[in-house]
């Protein structure tokens, strides 16, 4: 079932309708958990050899998972920044005409090009920021704040600027992009006024899908596991998340739903178990807002691989009892 399933999202997904820029959220299920993990997981690895920067978020390691901040947060840690800066600065590089491969380790290339090239140092400074600022500040799908701390990540790995960051600076940089309680006192100098916050985060996602770009991979691929962590309990049996915690994470999930079309090179998975879509309660039919965007009222013999919400146990009895499931090339994107 799970490689059947994952091949058919390389197909239409992952080498088709991504790639070529579109967005696309999935909602996964099982009875058990650790088949809806390791699906998950095979999809996370499957992505990264297609060329994906990926991550994996299991929701119950998340503080509070209702709130966006803490998923980018999440979603950050699992991510090399500083290999997406270099890859991005490699590109960078190649479009000032130069072969990065060509560049000694541990030296930058604005030094590299002067010395071994014989290029003027302050004018080749010049050309980097205007190929940063480019790339950057004129994507309108960029946010400026994130624009301006990459920029200035980029700018000290290439040495466009005569003055150099320090280890703390740098830190600084990389702990506003991963959300972390950095000082905005101490980024002013860098011309960065505000943090990425729960009004803001989805923005900052669509600018990392932005970056990845840049840095050449094919876009981004999330997997958000373990979200029947919405139904947990404390020891004093009292809700893990109150009801106005649980409809913030449903909305956050309409919300994307809705936007997907504005987001490009973005592929989201969301999975858990059963109960969460089974409770009338506190579940995802609890909130109509989103049941009526995911749920099918169509039901046919075989599951359509095509849907939005499957359920892996269901797509596994079809192919158990030989029964080919629903979609294929021959079948559009919906």
């Amino acid at each position: 079932m799970i490689p059947s399933l994952i091949h058919f999202w390389v197909d239409q997904y992952l080498a088709g309708y991504i790639r070529a820029g579109g967005s696309k959220i999935k909602l996964v299920t099982a009875r058990d958990a650790a088949t809806v993990n390791g699906f998950l997981r095979m999809a996370e690895r499957v992505a990264a050899e297609q060329g994906y920067i990926t991550a994996f978020v299991d929701a119950a390691a998340v503080a509070r998972v209702n709130v966006f901040t803490n998923i980018y947060q999440a979603l950050v840690r699992e991510l090399d920044l500083g290999a997406l800066i270099r890859d991005y600065c490699r590109r960078v590089v190649r479009l000032l005409g130069y072969n990065p491969d060509e560049i000694p380790k541990e030296t930058a290339f604005a030094d590299w090009a002067s010395e071994a090239r014989g290029r003027d140092l302050v004018i080749l400074q010049r050309e980097i920021r205007e190929r940063l600022e480019e790339d950057l500040f004129r994507n309108r799908m960029v946010n400026r704040t994130f624009a301006t701390v990459v920029l200035q990540l980029a700018a000290d790995e290439l040495r466009a600027k005569e003055k150099r960051l320090t280890g703390e600076e740098k830190g600084l940089l990389y702990g506003w992009m991963r959300a972390e309680a950095v000082s905005l006192r101490d980024l002013k100098k860098f011309h960065v006024f505000s943090k990425i916050d729960r009004y803001n985060a989805r923005l900052m996602l669509r600018s990392l899908v932005k970056l990845a770009r840049l840095a050449g991979k094919e876009g981004l691929f999330l997997a958000v596991g373990g979200l029947e962590v919405l139904l947990a309990r404390k020891e004093n049996r009292r809700p893990l998340y109150s009801r106005a915690a649980r409809e913030e994470f449903y909305e956050s999930v309409r919300q994307l739903i809705d936007e997907i079309d504005t987001l490009d090179h973005l592929m989201v998975v969301l999975g858990f178990q059963r109960e969460l879509a089974d409770d009338m309660l506190a579940g995802l039919k609890s909130y109509e807002a989103l049941w009526l965007r995911i749920q099918h009222e169509v039901a046919g013999r075989r599951p359509n691989l095509f849907r939005d919400f499957l359920d892996l146990d269901e797509v596994a009895a079809s192919t158990d009892a030989g029964a080919s499931p629903e979609g294929g090339a021959a079948v559009a994107e919906v």
